[in-house]
């Protein structure tokens, strides 16, 4: 990690500044092992792998889901769970601290997943090929997203979901060779594909951060620009997704993301849709790009569009200026 980024990094809990307060191995300006510190509260933050985990509760808001249906399902059924959930009788999100969000496995696993020749496994496995190709099958829409968020006129852009680093790769190619791009994404093992890819294009602004979007690790206004290929709209607390990238963006500079709304499609036939569509409702997920639209007016932004790209929905906006 870059020692020049801790300045734009925050505390994802209080939003106060952090500091290196460990530094276990330096060369320039990459301060590659170590702990970020939150002076005032106390709460320090583990770099691994070069990588800042910055997660307040230490996992994230999917598993936190998936950890809730199927506890559920496993005591009353998944017809029964989602019901639950529905009406509030399930909790969510857990309000609960996991402690460490990196184990001592995840890292070893961290280091072998950024080695070359796991890249050279990864670059061939059946499922990363199939997600190339849908994202080459859908590119009008890749660059729709990127059209709208403006990220040629943009010295910072944030990639929130960033995964295995497809888009993200993409972006450090086609995008401003001098502008500082940010990736985010809530695993770290995802991530740690991502730096692989990062690192041969040698992109040198590229930076990659483990965090919720729902709680961002930044300083207001940091970004000029903000992207998400399917890490906001399918993931719950939608609003709260939009109102954390409305604060990350400076004034009268734009977002946009590309989703399809199939989360609870695909749960279809194992509860009710009424059930579901309760749901949905509850978790904050948007079931249509109408509804999407709604939500970004309503969070503030501005110029609010939404683009149909054959299965793929693009939302643009701005913040007021």
């Amino acid at each position: 990690m870059k020692k020049s980024l801790i300045e734009h990094l925050r505390c994802p809990v209080t939003g106060k500044p952090l500091t290196l307060w460990e530094s276990r191995e330096e060369i320039g300006d990459e301060g590659v092992e170590g702990a970020l510190a939150e002076e005032g509260s106390g709460r320090t933050y583990e770099i691994h792998g070069g990588t800042p985990v910055l997660l307040p509760r230490g996992r994230r808001a999917v598993d936190d889901l998936a950890t809730l249906l199927a506890l559920g399902a496993e005591a009353h059924g998944f017809a029964e769970a989602a019901r639950m959930l529905a009406d509030g009788e399930l909790v969510f999100p857990v309000e609960e601290s996991y402690g460490q969000a990196v184990t001592g496995v995840e890292q070893r696993e961290g280091q072998e997943r950024a080695s070359e020749a796991f890249w050279e496994t990864f670059s061939r496995n059946r499922l990363v090929q199939q997600q190339i190709v849908a994202m080459d099958q859908h590119w009008d829409a890749v660059e729709e997203m990127w059209l709208r968020a403006e990220i040629n006129f943009a010295d910072s852009i944030l990639d929130v979901g960033t995964g295995w680093g497809g888009t993200f790769q993409r972006l450090l190619e086609y995008g401003p060779q001098d502008a500082l791009v940010v990736g985010l994404d809530t695993a770290y093992l995802n991530l740690q594909v991502a730096r692989g890819r990062a690192e041969r294009t040698g992109f040198e602004h590229a930076a990659l951060v483990v965090g919720d979007v729902t709680e961002p690790p930044f300083r207001a206004g940091m970004f000029e620009s903000v992207v998400s290929w399917f890490g906001l709209g399918t993931i719950p607390l939608f609003r709260d997704g939009l109102h954390a990238i409305h604060d990350l963006l400076g004034p009268g500079f734009p977002f946009a993301c590309a989703w399809t709304p199939t989360l609870l499609a695909d749960m279809e036939g194992l509860a009710g849709p009424d059930v579901l569509a309760r749901m949905a409702a509850r978790l904050d997920i948007p079931q249509s790009p109408e509804a999407a639209g709604d939500t970004a007016r309503m969070v503030g932004f501005e110029e609010v569009e939404v683009v149909e790209m054959g299965p793929i929905y693009v939302l643009s906006g701005r913040v007021a200026r």
